[in-house]
């Protein structure tokens, strides 16, 4: 009988004793389990998304107990912490600047800060202006 996702993934994880590239890991399990369909490597991704993985970078995942590999936080956390920090309204290409720093994201610093906030209520940008800041400052000045 053929393992579960999940079981090979822990086993090919361990004996490759680094983070894989979902697809790669795709490739991989390939006879190992009960992988079929158009998108395999989407069943595997949607498999690899549990407590026993982490994400290392996009599409990149390890083992959690793998302590040396910190877990890639999302775009949209970096620019929060970098806002809270920064305390005042910055520019979208200044905090891509910010998130850069943490991460590598494609696309330009200030698409990848637009696309970081977009639809995320914790921000709001300036009217007529490209100043990006937190929902909470405003609720703070109200309260004032």
């Amino acid at each position: 009988m053929k393992k579960s996702i999940t079981e090979a993934a822990i086993e090919i994880f361990e004996k490759e004793g680094k983070p894989l590239h979902y697809k790669e890991l795709t490739k991989m399990l390939l006879g190992e389990c009960n992988l079929s369909g158009k998108t395999p490597h989407e069943s595997v991704r949607s498999k690899i998304g549990d407590y026993r993985f982490k994400r290392v970078a996009e599409g990149v995942y390890a083992l959690s107990e793998w302590e040396q590999y910190p877990t890639a936080r999302l775009a949209k956390d970096i620019a929060y912490d970098v806002l809270n920090n920064f305390g005042k309204l910055i520019s979208l290409n200044d905090l891509g600047e910010e998130i850069f720093k943490e991460r590598i994201f494609v696309g330009s610093p200030k698409l990848v800060a637009r696309n970081a906030i977009r639809k995320d209520k914790r921000f709001y940008i300036e009217s007529g202006s490209d100043l990006v800041g937190l929902v909470e400052w405003l609720e703070e000045d109200k309260n004032e």
